[in-house]
């Protein structure tokens, strides 16, 4: 999967509350099961799969203008970033789920 970057998947829910407003739609579906799913078992695995393929994206051209302590302190925090990301994953698979509204 490359990095992720660029308007690679326009039409699809790219922000965190067009994903939200997904998994929303997809949590009333589980109360009022009527039609097809919003998001499939297949989907979520998907999901899971492509997030966990994510890779740190190259600075590109703006690195140019950066010294090179700021182009590993970018890199080390876009790293930790999705370490973080698979752990909050990770950690939500294996836990009892929140009540739904609760932040």
């Amino acid at each position: 999967m490359p990095p992720i970057d660029g308007d690679h998947h326009q039409g699809r829910p790219r922000r965190s509350d067009e994903v939200g407003a997904l998994l929303d739609r997809d949590e009333d579906y589980d109360q009022d099961p009527v039609g097809d799913p919003p998001i499939t078992v297949s989907r979520y695995r998907a999901a899971i799969r492509a997030m966990l393929a994510a890779q740190v994206p190259d600075p590109g051209f703006v690195a140019t203008a950066w010294s090179q302590r700021e182009t590993e302190a970018f890199l080390a925090g876009s790293r930790a970033t999705l370490r973080l990301v698979v752990e909050m994953v990770g950690h939500a698979l294996t836990t009892p789920p929140p009540t739904r509204g609760v932040d």
